[in-house]
């Protein structure tokens, strides 16, 4: 139960992060840029988002032991397993939600509409980078006190922290932002039974069962197949149309 509350509580932290990160960081961003953010600020702002929250899930495992009065090893370890597992689910499947979009707008010929150039997807590699060096500073939290002493202290975390318990103790936003955490943790959760399943098949050799595929991922692959489908008939009937048979006809004298 006491893990089970750190999750519930570890989710209500990052859904209240990502509003205020929308509300104050990407809205403005997207109006000044109009909404055509270039590659070097696009990787700044994940760059700092990843940071603050690599800080935040550091800093409530930290609070959550202080406020349990956890001294047991094996009890404060499994705290920052939590929070390891539970930022680095986040942070990937966030790069996988946005590759498999940009995959279904490509497939669908709409590159041009959303303006997604070809390199669109090579540049997500950057962003793993981007996502694991945030893992690191984790790690490195736990592992260096002193750094981890000096991550929690930065005033940008205090200040996220506050604001986050702000407006977690306002009486109605504590109800809407409770449901939103519940649906975020257990979401969290089945990614993570996927995310076990798989790895535990690739290590013992074992083929990975079939699963009911989520309806979003269903609806995308179809259109994938469908835009296929079409493009290879649509260079068929180029073929044919551009096939022209020239022949010459035999008199009967010439045979």
């Amino acid at each position: 139960m006491l893990f089970l509350k750190f999750i519930f509580t570890l989710s209500i932290v990052y859904v209240i992060f990502n509003f205020i990160w929308w509300l104050l960081i990407k809205t403005p961003v997207n109006l000044l840029t109009s909404f055509k953010i270039n590659k070097e600020l696009r990787y700044i702002l994940l760059g700092i988002k990843c940071f603050i929250l690599s800080n935040l899930t550091y800093s409530n495992c930290l609070i959550h032991i202080q406020k349990n009065t956890l001294s047991n090893f094996i009890d404060i370890s499994i705290i920052y397993v939590l929070g390891a597992i539970f930022l680095s689910l986040y942070l990937f499947s966030k790069l996988n939600k946005k590759r498999s979009i940009l995959n279904f707008a490509t497939n669908l010929g709409m590159q041009s509409k959303f303006k997604i150039n070809p390199t669109s997807n090579s540049e997500l590699k950057y962003e793993k980078h981007i996502l694991g060096i945030s893992i690191v500073i984790f790690t490195a939290c736990i592992s260096i006190p002193k750094f981890g002493e000096i991550i929690y202290q930065n005033p940008i975390n205090v200040w996220f922290i506050n604001r986050i318990q702000g407006l977690y103790l306002d009486p109605i936003l504590k109800g809407i932002f409770g449901i939103f955490g519940f649906f975020f943790m257990v979401s969290t959760f089945l990614k993570g039974i996927v995310t076990i399943s798989n790895f535990s098949n690739k290590i013992f050799g074992m083929k990975s069962k079939k699963v009911k595929k989520n309806p979003l991922d269903e609806m995308m692959n179809n259109f994938n197949k469908t835009a296929s489908q079409q493009n290879s008939k649509s260079e068929k009937v180029d073929l044919d149309e551009d096939l022209y048979v020239d022949f010459e006809e035999i008199d009967d004298k010439e045979k």
